[in-house]
């Protein structure tokens, strides 16, 4: 696949976990497909991924599932 940034052929795509807002708020979206560049370390979303990432957000209440996970603080 070709790299958007330097047009690299070598550009792969990955699937990772991204969370969304905060606290009450919090939202994770899993197996989001993300273009990784190894030549120039770029790493972005198509234009495709991206609208339909902010139609999951819009929709979150319809369509997410609940899990409880453990959270931990990170502290100074």
């Amino acid at each position: 696949m070709k790299c958007d940034f330097c047009i690299s052929g070598k550009a792969k795509i990955r699937y990772i976990s991204r969370s969304y807002g905060n606290d009450e708020e919090l939202f994770i979206i899993e197996n989001i497909p993300l273009i990784s560049c190894p030549d120039c370390g770029e790493s972005y979303f198509t234009a495709e991924t991206m609208r339909k990432i902010e139609t999951i957000k819009q929709q979150k209440k319809s369509i997410a599932i609940t899990r409880n996970i453990p959270v931990a603080k990170f502290a100074s």
